[in-house]
């Protein structure tokens, strides 16, 4: 298998594929299960007490 390691700007990963800040990253047990899929890294923006979801960011409307 190829070697996906990289090392950017001083981060080293085992891959480039990275989990942005978004739902899959809402919490350090799914951030692990990722890195436990193989996942190289994730992003977190907010650090600290459990964040709750005010508002949903998905819309639907019908014509």
């Amino acid at each position: 298998m190829a070697d996906l390691h990289i090392n950017l700007a001083g981060i080293q990963s085992i891959n480039p594929f990275w989990l942005a800040s978004a739902p899959p990253t809402n919490s350090g047990y799914q951030v692990q299960r990722a890195f436990e899929a193989g996942w190289g890294g994730a992003v977190w923006k907010t650090l600290g007490e459990p964040i709750i979801n005010t508002s949903s960011r998905f819309f639907f409307a019908s014509l």
